[in-house]
């Protein structure tokens, strides 16, 4: 690797006039790089001879005001009214010894033209009045104190900080540069020296030695240089002795060994290959561990990976489409109103639920009470009417029901043990149901509906009241981690809830994307690196990033590869990794398999019935009694993982106006947020892979599918999956949280009915739901919005989306079932062409006899179309094309369904936890047929839908169509919707996207089209015309890099963070080129157009005529999509923090 000699590096000037903020960091961070050292202390400023009519320059630095103005400098820098705190900040303080060392170098000078004694002092007033003493003038108890007492103060004040605080070996070392000048200050001047004798005697002793001794040294350093340089050769001469008796002993031993015979020669290879892979095993292995920091290969200390977690608007931009350069721009107010949605939905919930008397809340209270006290363990009724009684001031007297079992005769339960005796029963269950059905009995599912009614609503109330006892004990035991947290809901600062993108998530953005760099850091080790450069972040030394990350934030850079992260995540034992490996992907026991597993005949059969009897059984088994008897209401700490860092960041991107209050709630579910996280993230990926890396052409294949996921946060996701798959049973709460959540997803879909609005809306809850909803305020927590989530229409969200969160709900062994995994995709591929009919339909008039299928799922729905506008208004695309195939338009809409679904199915099927496992994302999985030759760019899009029919084993688009069973259940689905929109008027909807690739703006191909138009085009606010345009390539506003009180929101940091939730691509109308704005992070990019010859013209020089190359173009918008701006390393190498760079 070229690097500079170390002469060439003593030439780095720090105060050269040609230096912009950006360069002189970026030249100070190779200096400390190369040089172990900082140069703030070793490239101090030199004089040098100027033109002889200005030598009087010199007297400016050795005058006696600028003696007095580093006097005062170092006065602030030793007093303080605090302790801990300097009135001189740090740049200001290294700048006033920089100028007492330019002075200095000016009297060296002068002495070495003058003669070789040591100067007087009465000619220069900085020797001169180095000794004078002032009074400090404050109460300080210091006496008087001079320029030479208050660099000695200086120096021993930051020697003591260098004890008590770990200091690098590449840090600013501020003790030494004021040790250097006083040893300058006592070889200049005499009475320098005396004074310096009384105030640091240490630093003229070893003046005096280095000078009494340097003459001896001087005579002897021939006769030294001699002896050690013969010395040097008998080593050598030993070295080479040594390498060369070795040798003769190898070549004699496998001399030996070539006289024996072949077998011995066939051990011998078996054993080198042997030993080999061995030592392949173990350098990989300590790859695994190796911590990039302290890169101590012994260590035991588990190590956590580096992440970067960002929010992101993919979703939403790819939804919207591209902006095109010649049409005009939409209104702020109707970018607003796309972007961000206010919730009504639980407003209308608020409003729609009546105010009741004392005397029905507590009738209410006591039949609650009541419900749960058949299955309440020790306790949880006290810890429930603790609650209620906290809320309601007029509930004080209501008493505990005397009846109650002492539960001392319970068999004790653990989590693991209840989820996996769950997954049995709703396997039997789903057994007995389909023989049932095989039989001929129909409709097993509405058996005794109405004598279930009541029980169903009995068993929700038994689940709400043991989940806020359960909540009621964290807060009597944990006072100050909860506190009244209810309570403090209604001092929410709106009353309005922002409405996240899918009903649960971040409100400012659609979801946070995780990725990483694959190294990893031991926890200690971080944290040591974060807190020291947190203190040269407040101390103002400069260290590697500090123009690009923000300590104060978590950001950092990696030790090894220099890309930004602001979190870890922490590596799974192998232990754990054990255990999730058992239950590999294939059928359940052989007992069920043989009534589950599907002919040869039936391989393409739809699994609908499955699904749903899946479901069902899952919400019956959390409605029967059974489980609440032995329900265990202790945490499970089995496990102890350092999620802090991880989920501190999170709470900020999800809650950032209640993180506080968030964080410290047992009701927040952190595995269910890092939840939400993974399903983003996932179709983040794949829409990521639609873009071609130097092409505009769209890729579909699933080669580029998978690499995508290897490439970007293949391993990470596999970790953060098996990370939440072990946590999220840890306690009863989240427990409780997660089989609410299979009660109401099994309604919705099941039966097409909200359980959660039930009672208020229609008069079919339970006590407990009621009871629950008169607690609860404005602005809900987390448990209640995923709840919300989870009982609306299931054609109101993603059908991906959807299936995550139910996978989240159910006993985690069904990850790891085949066929369970299969039936449940079945289901929402059957919800994803539902609302690809609905979205076609909505936005063409469909006549079903051109399509060839009159009785079919599309003349249903269409039929209720065409009397219900309120569809058209949910249901929406920019993408559908009328003049295409009725068939064709609904098989690309459900597309990007199948491939997330093939990604998840990916990530359950690897190995992959750690970045450098051979078995990364490349072990193939059951029932993906991988064998099969994918081409990414040669075929269409629809032979890549159908071969995901067939790796999913799903029949024919013709026959489910045609199914009697679908067609019932999706007009379920309808009526459910339809009810539910009169009820409540949903605000938001929802986008019905093709699999197409991301763009950026639609530019012409001449850069003359785009100047006219944007040239000269004036501010929407202050309507004055921008000095310097900056196109928005995202939505197409026009902004300004330089921020104006009077328009600041139409400054480019300000409308990335409202138009791609922090991250904004411009492209600078006068400049030609890009700015990457990710942030307050700034960074240039090459301009998008070329002239002829294929070079730029930066600022238009040339005057030349530019053309848009599309490779440029096409790689800008893959990092745009792929979320790399914030983990490439040229624009990490360019970016700038703060404010608009400059050329």
């Amino acid at each position: 690797m070229y690097s500079l000699r170390w002469t060439f590096w003593k030439e780095l000037d720090l105060y050269h006039p040609r230096w912009n903020s950006r360069e002189l960091q970026v030249a100070e961070e190779r200096y400390l790089r190369y040089c172990s050292v900082s140069a703030l202390t070793t490239q101090l400023p030199r004089w040098t001879k100027i033109h002889p009519p200005l030598k009087g320059v010199a007297k400016i630095a050795t005058c006696k005001v600028v003696l007095r103005i580093i006097r005062a400098v170092l006065f602030y820098a030793v007093f303080s009214d605090k302790v801990t705190e300097t009135r001189a900040p740090d740049d200001v303080l290294i700048m006033a010894l920089h100028l007492l060392s330019l002075g200095l170098d000016i009297c060296f000078q002068r002495r070495e033209r003058m003669d070789m004694s040591p100067l007087t002092g009465g000619s220069i007033p900085l020797l001169a009045f180095a000794c004078e003493e002032i009074r400090e003038g404050l109460n300080y108890g210091a006496g008087n104190q001079s320029l030479l007492s208050l660099l000695v103060s200086l120096m021993r004040m930051h020697k003591r900080e260098n004890l008590d605080v770990f200091l690098e070996a590449d840090s600013c070392n501020l003790s030494s540069l004021i040790e250097s000048l006083l040893k300058k200050f006592a070889e200049l001047d005499s009475s320098c020296m005396i004074k310096l004798q009384q105030l640091a005697p240490e630093v003229v002793i070893y003046l005096s030695q280095s000078i009494s001794t340097s003459a001896f040294q001087s005579l002897g350093s021939a006769s030294d240089s001699e002896k050690r340089k013969a010395k040097a050769r008998e080593r050598q001469a030993a070295v080479l002795a040594k390498m060369k008796a070795e040798q003769s002993k190898f070549l004699s031993s496998f001399n030996s060994n070539n006289d024996d015979g072949d077998d011995d020669d066939d051990d011998s290879k078996s054993g080198l290959e042997e030993s080999n892979m061995d030592n392949r095993r173990d350098l990989i292995e300590s790859a695994k561990d190796v911590c990039s920091l302290c890169h101590d290969l012994k260590s035991r200390n588990p190590v956590s990976f580096l992440i970067l977690l960002q929010k992101s608007r993919v979703l939403s931009l790819i939804d919207r489409g591209p902006p095109s350069w010649d049409q005009v721009r939409q209104s702020d107010k109707e970018q607003v109103s796309q972007i961000i949605n206010k919730v009504t939905d639980q407003a209308g919930i608020n409003s729609s639920s009546s105010v009741i008397s004392s005397n029905q809340l507590a009738q209410l209270v006591q039949n609650a009470v009541d419900e749960l006290a058949g299955y309440a363990q020790p306790g949880e009724i006290s810890n429930f009417l603790e609650f209620i009684k906290g809320q309601f001031t007029s509930l004080r007297n209501t008493q505990v029901p005397s009846l109650l079992k002492n539960g001392n005769d319970r068999t004790a339960y653990t989590f693991e043990t209840l989820e996996q005796d769950m997954y049995m029963s709703i396997r039997k269950e789903m057994n007995d149901n389909i023989v049932l059905s095989s039989s001929g009995v129909k409709n097993v599912e509405l058996l005794a509906d109405e004598s279930g009614m009541k029980s169903r609503r009995s068993a929700d109330s038994v689940l709400l009241g043991k989940y806020i006892a359960a909540f009621s004990k964290e807060i009597i035991e944990h006072p100050s981690s909860s506190g009244n947290a209810l309570d403090d809901i209604a001092m929410a600062e709106s009353t309005s809830q922002v409405f996240a993108y899918d009903g649960f998530g971040p409100v400012d953005c659609d979801g946070v994307y995780l990725s990483s760099c694959g190294h990893a850091v031991h926890q200690d080790c971080l944290d040591r690196y974060l807190s020291s450069l947190k203190e040269r972040h407040v101390r103002r030394i400069v260290f590697e990033g500090g123009h690009i990350v923000d300590p104060d934030q978590g950001e950092f850079l990696c030790p090894v590869c220099r890309r930004l992260a602001n979190s870890v995540l922490p590596s799974l034992p192998g232990n754990v990794q054990t255990v999730w490996r058992e239950p590999i992907i294939s059928n359940a026991s052989p007992t069920n398999a043989a009534v589950l597993a599907t002919s040869s005949e039936e391989s393409t059969s739809l699994l609908l019935n499955q699904g749903l009897s899946l479901l069902r059984s899952a919400a019956f088994l959390v409605e029967k009694g059974d489980i609440w008897r032995n329900f265990p209401l202790q945490r499970n700490e089995r496990m102890k993982q350092n999620l802090d860092s991880i989920s501190r960041v999170l709470f900020k991107m999800y809650f950032p106006n209640q993180q506080d209050k968030f964080s410290k709630s047992t009701r927040v579910n952190h595995c269910m947020i890092m939840w939400d996280t993974l399903k983003y993230s996932l179709k983040s990926v794949e829409i990521a892979a639609r873009c071609g890396r130097t092409h505009v052409k769209p890729t579909y294949g699933l080669n580029a599918l998978y690499k995508e996921l290897k490439s970007s946060t293949g391993f990470i996701l596999s970790l953060l999956l098996r990370i939440v798959h072990n946590l999220r049973s840890q306690t009863s709460l989240h427990v409780l949280q997660r089989f609410r959540g299979t009660q109401l997803f099994a309604e919705s879909i099941c039966s097409g009915v909200s359980m959660d609005h039930a009672g208020i809306a229609f008069g079919q809850g339970g006590e407990m739901s009621s009871l629950l909803k008169h607690v609860e305020k404005e602005v809900p927590y987390p448990d209640m919005q995923f709840w919300n989530r989870a009982s609306d229409p299931i054609l109101t969200h993603d059908a991906f989306s959807s299936l995550m969160w139910v996978l989240f709900c159910l006993p985690h062994p069904f990850l790891s079932c085949e066929e369970s995994l299969l039936s449940l995709m079945h289901i929402f591929y059957i919800v994803s062409l539902a609302q690809a009919i609905l979205t076609y339909c909505g936005q063409h008039q469909h006549d079903t006899r051109e399509s060839g299928l009159p009785d079919c799922l599309i003349a249903d729905i269409s039929k209720v179309v065409k009397g219900s506008g309120w569809i058209r208004q949910y249901f929406v695309s920019n993408y559908v094309d009328p003049s295409s195939d009725a068939l064709d338009s609904i098989r690309r809409l459900s597309f990007p369904y199948l491939r997330r679904c093939a990604l998840l199915w990916k990530l359950l099927s690897s190995s992959a936890s750690e970045p450098f496992s051979s078995s990364a994302l490349n072990r193939s999985s059951h029932g993906i047929d991988e064998s099969i030759d994918y081409m990414d760019g040669d075929i269409v899009e629809l032979n890549e839908v159908q071969k995901l029919e067939k790796i999913f084993k799903i029949p024919p688009i013709d026959a489910i169509l045609k199914d009697q069973a679908v067609r019932s259940l999706v007009m379920k689905w309808l009526h459910h919707f339809h009810k539910k929109y009169e009820a409540f008027r949903f605000q938001h909807i929802l986008h019905c996207t093709p699999a197409v690739p991301f763009k950026l703006m639609q530019l012409p191909r001449v850069y003359q089209n785009l100047l006219e138009r944007y040239i000269k085009q004036r501010c929407g606010d202050c309507k004055n015309v921008i000095e310097e345009p900056a196109l928005c390539l995202l939505c197409g506003r026009l902004c300004s890099p330089n921020w104006k009180l009077c328009c600041r929101e139409n400054g480019c940091q300000a409308h990335a963070m409202s138009c791609g939730a922090g991250t904004g691509v411009f492209l600078l109308i006068k400049r030609t080129t890009i700015l990457l704005q990710r942030c307050a992070r700034q960074a240039p990019w090459p301009s998008p157009y070329l002239d002829a010859f294929g070079e730029e013209d930066t600022e238009m020089h040339r005057g030349k005529p530019l053309y848009l190359n599309e490779e440029r173009y096409a790689a800008l918008t893959y990092m745009v999509a792929s979320h790399g701006l914030d983990r490439s390393s040229k624009v990490l190498g360019q970016t700038t923090m703060g404010s608009f760079f400059s050329v």
